[in-house]
């Protein structure tokens, strides 16, 4: 078991995940840099003594934009040089963590010790990994948010994985595609369709992301539907007539989706542009459209369809960006050539 590491040259603060790991001391305090990004972003500061390597979970209730849970990790000991094994500890509790809460899928971590705790950089990321593996799962994306240039070529040196820079919005290829599945609950028939379709699409690799799965008593329904918009590499808007219904009048959970969505569809056009997909899964296509995807290509899929599989097929190829593609550009034929003009 163990996460699949992400080494990020930015800020952890700037995009959202599932779990955001604030570094503190065990007095508790954290740096200067840390309690502006806390206030920035309306996150609590740690107050609660800690124990080196002891981690404090904590769910947002304000910070949508960044991540559901926040988990305050005591990785440096004031005036003293910091043992590696708090940071062992640390990836313990944050597997432990994953273990237990299937709907996290990605942590975003700074390096921890690394500071005021004199660990080696390498050192710091190969505890954590370490600590993580013995207790959690290994679906999970571990992304180590690394804010100065020497270290991260170190360390991109020293791991030779992949890595990306803030600018850059590349999907990694090793890591499975996450996807989000947008509908409504029309009918206990049309709910378990969609379910059923999300559990194909995990069959053959994808993380697909359902309500059911990882809505739980307790999160924000707005800040959860937020989180999985912007983390996801793709969205499936499963339409229908009253999910178009809802759409059109920004009704519910679906018309809080769709005001984020139409944002995303105007902000992604250059970095992600087939982000969204529709499936109109009405028998006629102009009932289960929303207007604001009039004018977008969309797969028409009635539930009642016989050729299932032919469509699913296509959307896995749509997905993985493995569609059909056009056969090679021959020569004019002779007589074009030949012709003096």
């Amino acid at each position: 078991m163990g996460a699949k590491l992400e080494l990020v040259r930015g800020d952890m603060f700037e995009g959202p995940s599932d779990l955001l790991v604030v570094p503190c001391s065990t007095v508790p305090t954290v740096s200067y840099f840390v309690a502006d990004r806390l206030r920035a972003f309306g996150l609590p500061i740690p107050t609660k003594s800690m124990a080196p390597g002891e981690v404090v979970f904590h769910r947002l209730e304000s910070a949508g934009q960044v991540a559901p849970v926040a988990a305050y990790a005591a990785s440096v000991v004031p005036r003293t040089r910091e043992e590696a094994g708090s940071i062992e500890a640390i990836g313990r509790a944050l597997g432990s963590f994953t273990a237990e809460n299937p709907w996290v899928q990605q942590i975003s971590c700074p390096l921890l010790g690394t500071g005021a705790g004199g660990i080696r950089e390498e050192t710091s990321v190969e505890d954590l990994l370490r600590g993580f593996s013995a207790t959690g799962r290994d679906d999970v994306l571990l992304r180590v948010f690394v804010l100065q240039d020497p270290a991260f070529d170190r360390l991109k040196t020293h791991f030779a994985i992949s890595v990306r820079n803030e600018q850059d919005q590349g999907r990694q290829s090793a890591r499975p595609i996450r996807v989000f599945v947008s509908y409504t609950r029309t009918s206990e028939t049309h709910a378990a369709w969609v379910k059923e379709l999300a559990t194909f699409l995990r069959a053959n690799g994808i993380e697909a992301r359902l309500d059911v799965w990882y809505l739980k008593p307790g999160m924000e329904t707005p800040q959860w539907m937020s989180n999985e918009l912007d983390l996801a590499d793709r969205v499936l808007l499963v339409c229908d007539e009253l999910y178009a219904q809802k759409a059109d009048r920004r009704h519910g959970g679906v018309g809080w989706e769709i005001r984020i969505i139409q944002g995303d569809l105007l902000a992604s056009q250059e970095d992600n542009p087939d982000k969204y997909i529709p499936i109109i899964v009405t028998p006629e296509l102009d009932a289960g459209t929303p207007k604001f995807l009039r004018g977008t290509f969309a797969l028409h899929w009635p539930e009642s369809v016989l050729d299932e599989t032919r469509r699913r097929d296509e959307l896995l190829r749509i997905i993985y960006h493995r569609q059909e593609e056009a056969p090679p550009l021959g020569r004019p034929p002779s007589f074009i050539l030949a012709s003096p003009n």
